[in-house]
């Protein structure tokens, strides 16, 4: 496991600086950009040497990270559940949008087994067509996920539990169309543990629900989501407008990369008192400890 961050854009003399240190400007990526001097995209461990340098360069300087978590193929292999991680979308038209958006506060939040409600979304509205054998991520900001024909009709035939297939909406007629399937569920997972590596924010107010937030992977008591379906959705708004995200069973990840069906990656899921959780709870509080004694911080 590693855990990997990259700078946000900095001031234009910190990025001179980072840039005038060949070693560390190849570490960074450093980009040419006449906004700002240079820009610094690539990803690097944060348990390295570059970290260190990078913050001593800075002088003070107030800075940011991006960041991602790493595992290797045997640590996703060994855990019996994972986070299913996006990495295809479809955009919607304005019109999708503004019915989506519509029918999202018609919905009610549902309360559930943490200290958030969560927005279960059963309509979704799409004019494009969904890639034959793809699961995609609608739009930016929707949480939800719809899939092509090809995958729908895999998936309904899997043999996997937790879920069900809705039609697409079509905007104007609010009547189903062929554009894909809405991946849906009412199964909830318990919750999930507060540790370093989750906090809260009240993003609408302090008198609003807080927003749960968190810097790397999930992890669970021990045995708690021995009973979990193939597919469910967590106790905890994760995702978008209070959406929930999507864990698996590992039996449902090995058929997602097995079948001719793109769209997801996967992270493990962690139990409490593991050692891979005990390991990423470490890296987590000695990364935000040097970054907190320096005046920097990492996106959530």
């Amino acid at each position: 496991m590693k855990i990997m961050i990259a700078l946000r854009p900095c001031s234009p003399g910190l990025a001179h600086r980072l840039a005038a240190d060949s070693t560390l400007a190849k570490s960074l990526g450093a980009k040419a950009n006449p906004a700002v001097g240079y820009l610094f995209p690539r990803f690097f461990d944060a348990a390295g040497p570059v970290l260190p340098r990078l913050l001593q360069l800075a002088q003070g300087e107030t800075v940011s990270f991006l960041r991602d978590v790493q595992c290797t193929p045997a640590e996703v292999e060994a855990a019996s559940h994972l986070e299913a991680v996006c990495r295809s979308s479809i955009g919607q038209s304005r019109a999708d949008s503004k019915a989506t958006m519509a029918a999202y506060h018609m919905d009610t939040l549902h309360p559930t087994a943490s200290r958030w409600s969560v927005r279960l979304p059963q309509r979704i509205y799409l004019s494009k067509p969904v890639a034959e054998g793809a699961i995609s991520h609608v739009d930016e900001w929707t949480g939800e996920y719809v899939l092509g024909p090809q995958a729908a009709q895999a998936l309904q035939a899997s043999g996997l539990t937790g879920f069900e297939l809705r039609p697409v909406l079509h905007h104007k007629t609010n009547e189903p169309t062929e554009a894909g399937r809405h991946l849906v569920t009412r199964e909830l997972l318990p919750a999930a543990l507060e540790d370093v590596t989750t906090f809260e924010t009240f993003d609408e107010g302090p008198r609003q629900p807080s927003t749960p937030r968190r810097y790397g992977l999930l992890a669970y008591d021990q045995g708690a989501l021995e009973a979990s379906p193939d597919l469910a959705r967590t106790a905890e708004p994760w995702g978008a407008w209070r959406t929930p995200v999507w864990i698996v069973r590992q039996r449902a990840r090995a058929w997602f990369e097995s079948a001719p069906v793109r769209g997801w990656k996967f992270q493990p899921v962690l139990a409490a008192g593991s050692t891979l959780q005990r390991e990423h709870a470490q890296r987590w509080q000695d990364l935000l400890g040097t970054l907190a004694k320096a005046g920097a911080s990492v996106t959530a």
